[in-house]
């Protein structure tokens, strides 16, 4: 007894390793579908690379990422399907709209998005904006003049303690 229910297992674990070979045959789909790459730049084009947040919204597709963007967005076979590209960055916000069509599947498409925002690329430091450098500028203009009312004081100060050494006693 104990033998025949050995054989059965093993005459059932070869038909089932039979079966799953039968079954497990590869069935290729093609989707149609578009590779999008969202960049931010600045409005004198320096890449915002580091500083701006950048996204995809298609219609149920949405993706972020810090800096530049890419992503595989399925479209239908006919027809087209709508995105918007947006990117912020030092606290202005910008959207593009983006119309993605049937034939364009297989392509990369390249969205840059511009950012308002003015600056310098400093080796270095990175990306600068024009209003963090004039703030800078006013810090180190007043930080000037401080230094030089203080030497001016200590100069009179220092005027008026040699006269009163140099003074005749009365």
């Amino acid at each position: 007894m104990r033998g025949l229910s050995i054989a059965l297992l093993m005459g059932l674990a070869l038909l089932m390793i039979i079966a799953g070979t039968a079954l497990a045959q590869e069935v290729q789909i093609t989707i149609p579908a578009v590779e999008v790459e969202v960049t931010a730049q600045s409005i004198n084009g320096m890449p915002l690379g580091k500083y701006a947040i950048v996204g995809l919204n298609c219609e149920g597709f949405n993706e972020t990422g810090l800096g530049n963007l890419t992503a595989v967005i399925p479209i239908p076979s006919t027809g087209s399907i709508s995105c918007r590209a947006y990117a912020s960055s030092f606290g202005v916000a910008v959207t593009k709209d983006v119309v993605i069509t049937a034939s364009e599947s297989g392509e990369v498409i390249p969205v840059t998005v511009v950012i308002p925002v003015s600056g310098l690329l400093i080796p270095g430091v990175g990306f600068v904006p024009i209003s963090t450098l004039i703030l800078i500028a006013v810090a180190i203009l007043v930080i000037i003049i401080i230094v030089i009312i203080g030497l001016m004081e200590y100069a009179r100060w220092r005027r008026e303690r040699l006269a009163r050494l140099l003074k005749p006693p009365e």
